[in-house]
């Protein structure tokens, strides 16, 4: 039967894909947790951009440790000692509320989660087949996002004063270690390869690399200081959660239909489109700031949804343009660039929020853009 290999397929992810659900629902409910409540404890909003910066720092650096981990000690032992570690240290976050502790638990959490994407990701890779794994590898990312945006539906069921929201994603953190260890006989045997070099991703495509950590600016700033953007725009919880869920729902509905665009029209004219469209959106934003609720939610809609898909395209625009051998390690050196742009967008988001006030959350993701479109006109 036609569908019988791509049924196999699942079949042999189907822990990795329900463990990502899991972890994805806990790490966007912790992210939305910790900044609303740094923010609510009056941490500066530089502060708050350092604190979350860690966690991309640790973030960064478990793609080159992965190799090492996964050969040592195996695809599920990594992922449920991993999650395990991030279930404890968000448990942690209300016994003592201060920003140097809470700065190194984000590092561990970020390391931690890292080595969890690394090994899901190295397992996807082992057991699907070439000819299907663009198809698997988007109903992972897919996976991800949507129920990251389920998570902001749980933001409202507690209240981030209290330890009620922590120990939910303490428990959901641990959910996400049941799977992979009950179907311990469908993971990989090998550990993952080497992250191909930066300077050598750069040299396929200076366009893809330098927009891959763009990014993860972008994400990054909306993850950390959307939520904070909305607390001080006037929401409340409920309405926090809806602003996050909205910019992550479109970004999951248009990933598909740009993917598609980037099939036929071709990669860099699609990259190209993303980036202009985010800026317009991102400066809609900046103009909507001041303008009412409902015109904040149609602003976090349109950033989301110009924004998040990015990532995608461009990993497929360096996939293109190197042999299938490679491929592996190509995504694990964008991961790592990934990474590394993660680390600049809450830091630059929060000593632009101390100078400007909320409004730079929307400035910041323009100047992102921004930079991409500047690099695009240069750059293929």
């Amino acid at each position: 039967m036609k569908g019988t290999p791509l049924r196999a397929a699942f079949l042999s992810v189907w822990a990795v894909l329900l463990s990502a659900g899991f972890l994805q629902v806990a790490n966007g409910l912790q992210t939305d947790v910790i900044s609303v409540r740094a923010d609510l404890e009056a941490f500066s909003a530089g502060t708050i951009g350092l604190m979350m910066a860690t966690y991309y720092v640790g973030y960064s650096l478990a793609p080159l440790a992965g190799r090492f981990v996964i050969g040592r000690i195996g695809h599920v032992s990594t992922i449920v000692t991993c999650a395990l570690i991030a279930a404890a240290i968000i448990l942690a976050h209300p016994l003592l509320v201060t920003p140097l502790v809470w700065a190194g638990y984000r590092f561990i959490s970020g390391f931690a989660l890292s080595l969890v994407y690394v090994a899901y990701e190295s397992w996807i890779n082992d057991r699907v087949p070439n000819v299907l794994r663009g198809r698997v590898f988007s109903s992972y990312m897919v996976v991800q996002m949507a129920t990251m945006t389920l998570a902001q539906a749980l933001l409202g069921l507690g209240d981030p004063r209290t330890a009620g929201l922590f120990i939910l994603c303490g428990v959901v953190f641990v959910l996400a270690a049941v799977p992979v260890s009950a179907a311990r006989h469908l993971a990989p045997a090998s550990a993952p390869p080497e992250p191909l070099g930066v300077v050598k991703l750069f040299q396929v495509s200076p366009l893809a690399a330098a927009a891959t950590m763009l990014a993860g600016v972008s994400w990054a700033i909306i993850f950390t200081f959307g939520p904070i953007y909305a607390q001080r725009a006037g929401f409340g919880l409920a309405g926090i959660g809806l602003f996050m869920g909205l910019a992550m729902a479109a970004g999951w509905l248009l990933q598909f239909p740009l993917g598609w665009l980037s099939d036929v029209l071709g990669r860099r004219p699609v990259i190209v489109a993303i980036l202009v469209t985010g800026l317009c959106a991102s400066l809609f934003g900046v103009w909507s700031a001041r303008r009412g609720l409902s015109t904040n939610l149609i602003a976090a809609t349109l950033v989301g949804g110009f924004t998040f898909p990015l990532y995608g395209v461009c990993v497929a625009y360096v996939n293109d343009a190197i042999a299938s051998e490679t491929r592996i390690a190509a995504a694990a050196g964008l991961v790592l660039l990934f990474g590394i742009g993660s680390i600049f967008g809450p830091l630059l988001c929060g000593w632009a929020t101390t100078a400007m006030g909320p409004t730079a959350f929307f400035a910041m993701l323009a100047a992102t853009m921004a930079t991409g479109v500047l690099i695009a006109s240069r750059y293929r």
